[in-house]
Formats: C-alpha cells, structure tokens, sequence
C-alpha cells in the first residue's frame, strides 16, 4: 500500500486541465537487471540513475510525470530500511511494450522490468503489470482481475464470425493471385492449415482491437457500428473505404506465403542439414518478409485514417468486413429496448447477466443501445470520453452490454500454485 497509495492520489490530479499519468515500476537498484541477457539486443532497456534518491510522494509523482511519459518511460521505485518508497531511476525503451500492448507489433521484446509495473492512465485507473501479463486493474471503485475476451467466445463473436469468412475468403483469393505455393500443396506441412487459420482470427480481431484502441486515444468519444443494415441511420457522410479489408488479404497472402516457405527450408533442408537449396525458395521467403511488413505498414496507416473520422460527432458505419461506409453517422430509431443487461462474461449466460437502467448512460450508449436492439445481429462500440470501451448486441430478445473488454495485447497473469504436500499419514501401532 505505501506504493500504491500515493500513484492512486497522484492520479487524481491533472496536469493543464488533463489527468496525470504515470507508469513506476517496483525494481531492486541493488539487482536492477538479474535476467540480462549476454549479448542484449539494441533495443533493451537501461535504467538511468537519479542523481539523488526521492521520496515517493504525491508532489514528486506530479513533477516527474510531466519528464516520465509512460508511453516512453518508466520510474524505477523500491522501499529503503524503513519502507519507505522511493524512486532512484528512469527506465527508457518503454515504448516498445506499449507498442505491442495495443497491437502495432507481433514481434516479440523485452518483458517490462522489476516485480512489477503500476501504471496510472487516469483518475483512480491502475493497472498492474508482471512481465508480459496483466495482474489487476482498479477502475475508480472497481478491483478487476481479468477482463470480458469478447472476441474469443460468445455472441459478440460470434456475430463477427462472417466478417472474419469473408476475409479468409478474399485472403484465399489473393494468395493465388500472387503465386499457388507449392509448398502448400505437396502435403508435407499439414500444420500450416491450423497456423493459416488461427494466425489469421488473431490478426483480423487484433485489427478491430486497434480502431477502437486509436478512437479511444483520442478522449474524445467515439462509436463505431457493424452491421448490414442501412435503416434507421442518417449518414452525413457517405463514403466506401474498402482499403483496410483488402491490406488484411493481402497481409494474410504474403504472410502464408512467407510461412510456407519458410517451413520447407526448414523441414526439407536445415533439419535434414543439406548444404544446397533451390535460391528461389530462400528468394520467396525474403520476399514475403518484405511484403509482410509493407502490408503492416499499411494496415497501420487504414486504422489512423478511420479512426480520425471518430472526431467528427456521430458514430464510423462499418460493413462486417470492416469496410467503412460512412461517418457522422445518427441513429434515428426510437424503439426502447425491453431490458438492458450487462454482462459479466463474454459468454452471456443467465448467471452473468445483471439488468441495468439504460438512463444512466449518455445519449451515445443509448441511442447504439436502441439501434442494436432494432436490428439483430448488429454489434456496437461504444468509447467513453474517459477512454472506457463498451461492446452491445441483441441476445435472446435483450440488449446485451459488455464492459472492461479486453482489446490490449497481453496474458492473463495467474500466480503459479504452491505444491501441496500430503499430510503424513499416522503411525500404525
């Protein structure tokens, strides 16, 4: 509590009129980097030492959070003989966990240093951080310990299934555009087809998680709407942005491609250690790791574009492939749905349902609220201006509503077990 206590009142304070953030990391200045690797990679972190040690305090926290941007930086924290916190050091490199934690990167880094990592993103917000997994997060009066994967499982994604077909389907398409590669079809490689489609689910839903991620750094409030229907909506601006699906099919293409290639120099020939190998195949893999990446580059510049279009008021109409057709959109049905519930669990089931007063929302939830009630199979996000992001759909004749969603790239932490040992039996007489 002497550590968390005084990031908690320091997150409530605000910076020109904006709340404070900061990210402070529990490490031992006495064995700051015990996991360093021999020959680390130029990217790895270094903690730069304070010239003076400094009391972990409200006033502190306030000054360094205006030179430790958590996007960049890390405080490194720990406790003196008396307990008493303080902080000794800057982290640098932090970005590049950032970078990863909201999906802009599949490569692997770095886990983030020490014990632990607090990280204040806003009034009374925490979260707590081991390594690469998420520990807990406490949102104003709320103490979470995991959050709704409504993409995983349940109605919502469920409802996203066909936009994801869809793009197999062109993803398909596109791969014999470019080249039939044959390593794919000489049968020696059967667990490609598990890679192909797994990889790809993980790809298409980390794409959805970055729109809502980018619309929600904005703090401005923002919906976004898949559906098929075109009724109860009046769209100030009209267009058909068709880029993002297509850069998804071609990344799927170039990056099975690339797969493929690479698993057949690895099985026919680094594994059975020939010394030759046919230069096209080196050439098809090295080509579909440059594609891969301008692929990447692309998809990355789609979601900054769509996103922006959540500045402007009214919600981003997409197809189910994702597809933009509008924005600035108004829903103009006035249908109150029957019951609103909101669920604890991506699953919806009875147990994880608790109804709700819909008129405690702003007009942004309620209006997607009566939109998805009107129109089964729709699903919408909904983005606070306080940057929480909520998902609604219609499921058995309610509006359904999932908050805390897990959109953020990390594990679930979970505390390893302590073996238990059996009592010793008794002795026999």
């Amino acid at each position: 509590m002497r550590l968390i206590e005084p990031i908690y009142f320091a997150s409530l304070k605000t910076e020109e009129g904006k709340p404070l953030q900061i990210r402070v990391a529990l490490v031992d200045p006495a064995n700051a980097d015990p996991d360093s690797p021999p020959m680390p990679r130029p990217d790895r972190r270094n903690i730069t030492r304070l010239g003076r040690q400094l009391s972990l305090t409200v006033a502190n926290l306030t000054k360094l959070s205006k030179a430790a941007d958590p996007w960049s930086s890390c405080l490194a924290a720990y406790f003196n003989s008396d307990g008493q916190p303080f902080v000794w050091g800057l982290i640098d490199q932090t970005v590049h966990f950032n970078v990863q934690l909201v999906r802009e990167t599949t490569a692997g880094g770095y886990a983030t240093p020490g014990l632990f990592q607090v990280l204040a993103a806003g009034a009374a917000d925490l979260s707590v951080y081991r390594e690469f997994g998420f520990v807990a997060r406490l949102q104003q009066d709320q103490l979470l310990t995991g959050q709704n994967d409504v993409f995983l499982k349940g109605p919502v994604q469920q409802l996203l299934a066909p936009g994801f077909k869809l793009y197999l389907r062109e993803a398909s398409r596109v791969l014999a555009r470019i080249k039939t590669p044959r390593y794919l079809e000489e049968g020696e490689l059967p667990e490609l087809a598990e890679i192909w489609e797994r990889g790809l689910s993980e790809n298409w839903t980390s794409v959805l998680c970055r729109l809502l991620i980018s619309i929600q750094r904005y703090r401005h409030g923002g919906a976004l709407l898949i559906t098929r229907s075109n009724a109860h909506l009046d769209v100030k601006y009209r267009i058909s942005y068709s880029r993002l699906p297509q850069a998804l099919a071609w990344h799927a293409a170039f990056n099975v491609f690339q797969k493929a290639a690479h698993a057949r120099i690895s099985y026919s020939y680094l594994n059975k250690d020939k010394k030759f190998m046919p230069i096209d195949l080196y050439l098809d893999q090295m080509i579909g790791d440059a594609c891969v990446e301008d692929c990447e580059d692309e998809i990355t510049g789609c979601v900054r574009f769509i996103s922006a279009l959540s500045c402007v008021d009214g919600l981003i109409l997409a197809g189910p492939d994702l597809a933009i057709r509008g924005f600035g959109v108004e829903i103009r049905t006035g249908k109150e749905p029957a019951a609103v519930y909101v669920s604890s669990g991506p699953t919806a089931s009875e147990k994880q349902l608790r109804r709700i007063d819909p008129t405690h929302y702003g007009t942004r939830h309620r209006t997607m609220m009566r939109f998805c009630f009107a129109h089964p199979g729709s699903v919408g996000f909904v983005i606070s201006q306080d940057g929480e992001i909520r998902a609604m759909t219609y499921v058995r004749n309610r509006l359904v509503m999932w908050e805390n969603l897990k959109v953020l790239q990390y594990w679930e932490f979970r505390p390893k077990k302590k073996k238990e040992v059996a009592p010793a039996s008794p002795a026999v007489p």
